[in-house]
This record gives structure tokens, sequence and C-alpha cells, in this order.
């Protein structure tokens, strides 16, 4: 793991904390938002709106669906930082 890869993988959790009240160290990449952290639409929707806002970058919904967890929604960001390259 690079070391924008690092900056990514802190950035996004900063933002799980900040929005979900998440426990820092709780959270791993396995860490589930629904069944793990109880998120609801409504917080699904400020990730996606902080997580954009933060990267300069747009998640679809169907990739907002599939990112269900820490791990995927970083790929998910690493992947369209390095498609604006």
């Amino acid at each position: 793991m690079g070391k924008n890869d690092a900056d990514v993988e802190k950035r996004f959790k900063a933002i799980v904390i900040d929005v979900l009240g998440a426990d820092a160290k709780k959270l791993k990449g396995s860490t589930r938002f629904v069944q793990d952290l109880h998120a609801k639409s409504v917080d699904i929707i400020a990730l996606i709106a902080a997580t954009e806002g933060e990267f300069g970058i747009k998640i679809t919904p169907h990739e907002a669906s599939q990112n269900t967890t820490v791990k995927k929604t970083i790929d998910c960001i690493k992947k369209e930082l390095k498609a604006r390259r």
C-alpha cells in the first residue's frame, strides 16, 4: 500500500467516524455500514456526499449499493481517483 492509498484510507475512515459516529478502534476493512454501524439510508446518503466532497469524485447509485464495507468503499475511491489521472 502506497502513501496515497494510506492517505485515502485514513481520510475515508475519518469521514465514517464523523458521519456515523463509529469507534475508530473498531473500524476495520470488513466493517459493514448497515449491519455493524447501524447506518440508515439517510446516513448512507450523508456518507456518500461527504466522500464525494472530500475526494472530488462521483459515486454512482450502483457503486454505492456495492460498497457495503469500509474496504470496498476505499477500493472504489482509489479506482475513481485513478480514473481521473
